[in-house]
C-alpha cells in the first residue's frame, strides 16, 4: 500500500503523463529537438511510475 507522500507523487507523475501525452502530437511535429524532449520525458515518468507500483 501507498503513503500519503508516495500517492501525491504519483498523482503529480499521472498529470505530468497526460499532459505530455495529450500534446505529443502536436508538440513533435514542430522539430526533432521537442519529439526527442518529449520522447524522453515520458520514459522518465513511465520509470518513476514503474518504480512506485503504478
Amino acid at each position: 500500500m501507498l503513503n500519503k507522500e508516495m500517492k501525491k507523487e504519483k498523482k503529480l507523475l499521472e498529470k505530468d503523463l497526460l499532459f505530455f501525452l495529450n500534446y505529443y502530437k502536436e508538440v513533435t511535429t514542430r522539430s526533432i529537438q521537442m519529439k526527442t524532449y518529449f520522447d524522453n520525458q515520458i520514459e522518465i515518468i513511465i520509470e518513476k511510475l514503474k518504480e512506485i507500483g503504478h
